[in-house]
């Protein structure tokens, strides 16, 4: 099935967006994380496209969609609503969510903040809030392997992501997948264009610089964001899928996630790394559709 592309015109943002099976009667949109676009769900679109409206938006500062200054434009709320108003903008009130890494966040936030209208919610490691919140204070692991989340909110890194074509960050994500024929050539190229579309990265990045979540730093001086647990219990029936190998979620951000998604199905993946989508699509492809089959049946 092919893949075809559009712009949606919403309240205060255009975003670009592909797309497959646009006839059929269900929506699942699909959430990119950092620092992806459409195109890490090139392999699952078609697939979905057969039985669901799949649609797989570049978020608001990726690729060809719109890229607004400063950093108010990507705080959650905004990001909550962009996902709304696409559903709407394709005459849905109701739909189902996929998502990794930085779209899981989102996607996480759009099941808390408006539960009655999502159907049912996958994420590919993307850490539940609440836990994520409290490891980012509490564990030194988790810490220490977040610090890059810290280091993505100083002035002028940019400089650093894109120096030498984008050298650091291809090293930093897909390098490895390259070597391995995991991706091609024609991969590469897209991802390096996206990167480098002007104004993209800065963009990108504040969606860290706009988050409260951080890791504590060393000194330890930084207060707690002192959240209730209760308020993130999430009353949407969910699919986890966890690559157990990621290089930069520990696995203890699954321990207990049963009391805050009551309603859930996890699938741990133990020789897959963070990078779900790229390692194992037809698995990703299989879980998130067998998913929505069982919630359809109930």
């Amino acid at each position: 099935m092919d893949i075809t592309h559009g712009f949606a015109d919403l309240d205060d943002v255009t975003l670009h967006y592909a797309e497959a099976g646009a006839g059929n009667k269900e929506l699942v949109i699909l959430l990119h994380g950092f620092p992806e676009f459409w195109y890490t769900w090139r392999k699952q679109i078609p697939v979905l496209g057969e039985k669901y409206h799949a649609v797989a938006p570049d978020m608001r500062g990726y690729n060809l969609s719109d890229k607004p200054e400063g950093l108010e434009a990507y705080r959650i709320p905004h990001l909550i609503k962009d996902v709304v108003s696409l559903a709407r903008h394709f005459g849905h009130e109701r739909f189902y969510l996929a998502s990794h890494d930085w779209g899981a966040a989102v996607a996480w936030s759009v099941a808390l903040a408006v539960p009655d209208l999502v159907k049912g919610l996958t994420v590919l490691n993307g850490p539940h809030p609440y836990i994520f919140s409290k490891l980012l204070e509490e564990d030194e692991t988790q810490i220490r392997n977040s610090q890059y989340m810290a280091d993505f909110r100083e002035e002028g890194i940019e400089k650093k992501l894109l120096a030498d074509n984008c050298d650091w960050l291809w090293n930093w994500t897909f390098a490895g997948h390259f070597k391995k024929g995991l991706m091609t050539e024609e991969d590469r190229s897209a991802y390096l264009e996206a990167w480098q579309k002007p104004g993209a990265l800065t963009a990108m990045l504040n969606y860290y610089r706009a988050s409260p979540l951080t890791p504590r730093p060393k000194s330890g001086d930084l207060k707690g964001l002192d959240l209730e647990p209760a308020q993130f219990v999430v009353k949407v029936p969910t699919l986890v899928v966890w690559g157990e190998k990621d290089h930069a979620l520990i696995p203890a951000n699954i321990d207990g996630i049963e009391e805050l998604v009551p309603d859930l199905k996890l699938v741990r993946l133990p020789e897959v790394t963070h990078w779900v989508t790229h390692e194992d699509p037809d698995r990703v492809s299989g879980e998130i559709l067998d998913f929505l089959q069982e919630l359809e049946m109930r």
